[in-house]
Order: C-alpha cells, then structure tokens, then sequence
C-alpha cells in the first residue's frame, strides 16, 4: 500500500476530485482551508490572497498509486507548469503505508 498526499489549491477542488473518481479512489479523507507556504507561494485565506489549500490523503494498494500519479502528472501538464509565473498549485507526495488495525 502507498499513501498519496495530494496538495493543491481549493480553487481546482473539483478537477482533483474528477481525477480521483477516474483512477476509481473512493476512500480518502480531505481537509480544507490549509494554510501554509511553499513553492507556490503562501497559502491563506484572506483578501488579495491565492486562496488556501486542501489536502487529501489516500491509501491505495501500489499499482493503483502509480496509475493515480501519471494521472496527476497529466493534469498538471495539461494545466502549465507555471500559472501567472508560480508553480502550478499541485503536489502530490508518497509515503510508504501499512494497515495495523
């Protein structure tokens, strides 16, 4: 098993959701407006700001995790690497991932 940590602006919400249901991930839980700062710049919620994050945390067995990669992979290629000069606000992360309970 792998655990994806998906990392995005909540502005594309329902792209990443769409992503998820494509690659069959019906198990995840989300949290929104995550605040922080990064690559992408800052990420908080207020006036003048890019707006905060979601996260996304999914476990699926290790085929499934690669496919759901090269789906994300597309989509920010297909979107720009680069968004009004930052990085586009996607990022996915892999964590190893064992069930004990």
């Amino acid at each position: 098993m792998k655990m994806l940590l998906i990392i995005f602006r909540e502005s594309i919400v329902e792209h990443i959701h769409a992503l998820l249901k494509e690659h069959d991930v019906n198990s995840y839980s989300e949290l929104h407006k995550v605040t922080g700062k990064g690559e992408t710049g800052p990420a908080v919620q207020g006036f003048l700001s890019p707006g905060a994050n979601c996260m996304i945390f999914t476990a699926v067995p290790e085929q499934a995790a690669q496919r759901l990669i090269d789906g994300f992979t597309r989509f920010r290629e297909e979107h720009g690497l680069h968004q009004h000069g930052n990085t586009f606000p996607l990022h996915v992360f892999v964590l190893p991932c064992e069930q004990v309970v």
